[in-house]
């Protein structure tokens, strides 16, 4: 049986839904269900936080995951990444009022991305200060907390009824299959089988 770490919210409903294009079947679950398996018990999916993925495979506790690049960047763990997937597509960005103009002095930044915001400042030879959230960065610039702000957008349409507007793309998003080093050798046939099957639903 194969284990794979799953992302919950945005990547979920995506991830089961190709998953079932390429004929995995599952046991009804609920909206709590942490665990589920398919009908053929082949696979078994722990639903876990996006950010925990890699966690959970670096851990050997699952064998496979399946996240968002900027989980994978955010976790800063060396991971095997056979294959991108055909879904979760969106973009980190930088973002603040259009016109930015920065003053003099430490920039402040606000994300739930600090490890993404600190490697492309860095990459800008910049120094800001990185205001770590866990709730809509959105509101950071307009309560005067940050001058700007990292986070991941589809349609930027958050940003703009918030009066913000993009300013630089960090980075594409996409959803990503990773692997533990352990598993792939000691389940090879098993985890082989199963990107194979991946490949064939990305085919149609």
């Amino acid at each position: 049986m194969v284990k794979l770490a799953l992302a919950k919210g945005r990547l979920e409903e995506e991830a089961f839904s190709f998953l079932k294009g390429c004929g995995y079947t599952f046991k009804e679950a609920t909206e709590r269900s942490l665990v589920v398996e398919d009908l053929k018990g082949t696979m078994q999916i722990f639903i876990v936080k996006p950010l925990d993925v890699p966690t959970y495979v670096f851990s050997g506790i699952a064998d496979v995951g399946i996240c968002g690049t900027d989980s994978i960047v955010e976790s800063q763990l060396k991971l095997i990444q056979p294959m991108k997937l055909p879904f979760g597509k969106s973009r980190m960005v930088l973002a603040g009022f259009e016109g930015f103009k920065p003053k003099n002095g430490v920039l402040s930044v606000a994300t739930k991305f600090p490890v993404s915001t600190k490697m492309y400042f860095d990459a800008k030879k910049l120094d800001v200060k990185i205001i770590k959230l866990h709730g809509s960065v959105e509101l950071a610039p307009l309560v005067g907390l940050a001058e700007l702000i990292v986070d991941i957008v589809q349609t930027g349409r958050t940003l703009k009824e918030n009066g913000l507007s993009i300013l630089d793309e960090i980075y594409p998003i996409s959803a990503i299959v990773t692997l533990n080093e352990v598993s792939y050798r000691t389940k090879r046939d098993e985890i082989l089988n199963f990107l194979e099957s991946l490949s064939r639903g990305m085919k149609g």
